[in-house]
């Protein structure tokens, strides 16, 4: 078996279309290694069976996979140990004990009832949002809008700023910060290029946290994590994390989700017009853009012991990257897997992981996912690429999140109006 095939996880080419590679490497290496920034190897896992067994097996695998966890830091600048000590923290970096803490304390903000309730919310939120696209339509005579910018940043980003309480003028910050840590690689390099950024973000995190605590108190998600008191209660810098980890997952997943699932859809006609001739598809049809291709490319895991994964044996402290998007693909659980089958029944895609890291905010994005493309079709029919495909752009890997800067669309406005 190849263990060492010629992989570039970094390549933009590969970032655009890492199908054909993951394609090739679950049949000839689905466990190989590959080169990380860090100048580190680590185990590349495409099966979807071994991507499955580990992301369950919380014993010989641990998710306290950053370099900084593995006591093999080197020197770094205070602002660069913040952006480790940011990623250090976070809910979905850390094992039990310390992740049953931290998931216990938010997942009372994901209950099934709390996120049905927010439906007429995103509803409303989603048409407003197409409204703007169309009044600046009338103005400029240029039925055209940019996807991401337009729509699917704003709406997630929206309603997690609603639900942890910050101020909505505070939007286009977010989106800096997030633009910048996407790109994170979780190598020192890497660190101290953003430390800047994340100096600015940790500052405006904690004066958020102290008019929570002292002054602005509300009936929202932040306002209830710095409230908590006694044992298991958060530390100032576990306060910082937690904020971040819960905006950067409660948007950043979702924007990737409607951004990509768009562009598969008019990648394939077909299933377009199908959706749009038939709504009463949308569950089943999100469920498959999260499989075909979905946001979340890989998750990281450390191995804790020395371990055999397909044949290939792994060394104890060796890091092991879980190709979610490769497992999606794979023939041997997902018939004609390299087809957009937006009726597929049996999908038991990965792209929310498993076990006790499965996403906390899946029913949520879900949900806006859902919203988000039902509207887009009933309100912009027609929709088709301003661009040439081949001009579309991808954000830089940061070996997490796949997902595009910009969608530019052309459609017919005013077809169908908001109700």
């Amino acid at each position: 078996m190849i263990t060492k095939p010629e992989v570039d996880l970094f390549d933009p080419d590969f970032n655009a279309n890492p199908h054909p590679t993951y394609r090739r490497l679950r049949s000839e290496a689905p466990v190989c290694r590959v080169p990380l920034p860090d100048r580190r190897e680590a185990w590349l896992v495409t099966r979807y069976d071994d991507v499955l067994s580990v992301l369950r097996d919380q014993t010989r695998f641990s998710t306290r996979a950053m370099l900084s966890q593995t006591g093999e830091l080197p020197e770094l600048s205070p602002g660069a140990r913040n952006v480790m000590s940011l990623f250090d923290l976070f809910m979905s970096s850390n094992d039990p004990p310390d992740h049953t803490r931290l998931r216990t304390l938010v997942q009372r903000a994901f209950t099934p009832r709390l996120i049905g309730s927010l439906r007429p919310y995103i509803e409303n939120l989603a048409n407003e949002l197409l409204d703007a696209v169309e009044k600046r339509v009338v103005e400029t005579g240029e039925p055209t809008m940019d996807l991401i910018a337009d729509f699917a940043f704003p709406l997630p980003v929206t309603v997690i700023m609603r639900l942890l309480g910050i101020p909505l003028q505070d939007r286009d910050n977010l989106r800096r910060w997030s633009n910048a840590l996407v790109k994170f690689d979780r190598s020192p390099r890497s660190a101290e290029a953003l430390a800047p950024e994340v100096g600015e973000f940790i500052d405006y995190v904690r004066t958020l946290l102290d008019s929570k605590r002292r002054r602005d108190p509300h009936d929202d998600l932040l306002t209830a994590l710095v409230s908590q008191g006694g044992e298991g209660s958060l530390t100032e810098l576990e306060l910082v994390s937690m904020t971040f980890g819960l905006i950067f997952s409660g948007h950043e997943t979702t924007t990737h989700l409607v951004g990509n699932g768009v562009l598969s859809l008019l990648d394939h006609p077909a299933e377009l017009a199908k959706l749009g001739a038939n709504p009463s598809l949308i569950a089943r049809a999100v469920e498959e853009l999260l499989r075909y291709d979905g946001p979340v490319e890989v998750r990281r895991r450390l191995a804790t012991t020395d371990v055999d994964l397909d044949g290939v044996p792994i060394s104890r402290g060796s890091l092991v990257l879980l190709s979610v998007a490769a497992a999606n693909r794979d023939p041997a659980h997902f018939p004609h897997p390299e087809e957009l089958d937006i009726a597929r029944l049996e999908n038991p895609h990965l792209a929310f992981g498993r076990g006790i890291h499965a996403c906390l905010g899946a029913s949520l994005a879900r949900l806006e996912a859902q919203i988000a493309v039902t509207t887009l079709l009933r309100r912009m029919p027609s929709l088709a690429l301003a661009v040439p495909h081949e001009r579309l752009n991808w954000r830089p890997s940061g070996l997490h999140l796949r997902g595009l800067k910009a969608l530019p669309l052309r459609f017919s406005s005013g077809a169908y109006p908001a109700p």
